[in-house]
């Protein structure tokens, strides 16, 4: 149904469905399609459902939740020396376990904060960037919620590690793309 709706679009268009140049114009209930992520993926069409916002020592960023049948994105974007922009399938998240590192190495890493610290999993290097406190915002609103992040980056990837209060530590992995890849129908 979408994909007839937005179908043929050249352009910026006026009136109610109009095409816009960024994911980071994006609001809850516009429509975007990916292209050069996952070739599953190209005909989509993601109803915008839900859109967060962090803070924390990478400065602020922002995450949307795009819906398409039973393809759930998210899309997560920061923008402080030019667009940074990530996806993720929506999936349940892996524990250090899974990952081959304690919390005890997690810690350690926090506290050298040293980019020469990494994480191999999965035949991939992620080498570390940072860690510390950060703020979640649902709804892009309230006083939001504190938590602890450690961040690790290769080229294509990016692995990031969460511990919220009274929950374990989650792991996820999500994937480097071209904000060119995307365009965005406001509604």
């Amino acid at each position: 149904m979408l994909g007839s709706l937005f179908r043929g679009r050249k352009g910026k268009k006026s009136g109610s469905d109009s095409l816009v140049d960024s994911i980071q114009d994006a609001r809850v209930g516009d429509v975007f399609t990916v292209t050069g992520f996952r070739l599953e993926y190209e005909d989509g069409y993601f109803i915008i459902e839900k859109m967060n916002r962090y803070q924390g020592f990478s400065g602020v960023s922002y995450e949307l939740l795009g819906v398409d049948g039973d393809n759930r994105l998210w899309v997560h974007w920061a923008d402080e020396s030019g667009p940074f922009v990530t996806l993720m399938e929506e999936s349940r998240p892996m524990g250090l376990t899974g990952l081959g590192v304690t919390e005890q190495e997690l810690i350690k890493m926090d506290e050298e904060h040293s980019i020469d610290n990494y994480i191999d999993y999965d035949g991939i290097r992620f080498h570390y960037t940072n860690s510390g406190e950060a703020f979640y915002f649902e709804d892009n609103s309230g006083e939001g919620d504190g938590f602890y992040l450690w961040e690790f980056a290769d080229k294509y990837r990016v692995l990031s590690v969460d511990k919220w209060e009274g929950l374990p530590f989650q792991v996820y992995i999500s994937d480097v793309v071209s904000p060119d890849g995307f365009a965005v129908y406001k509604r």
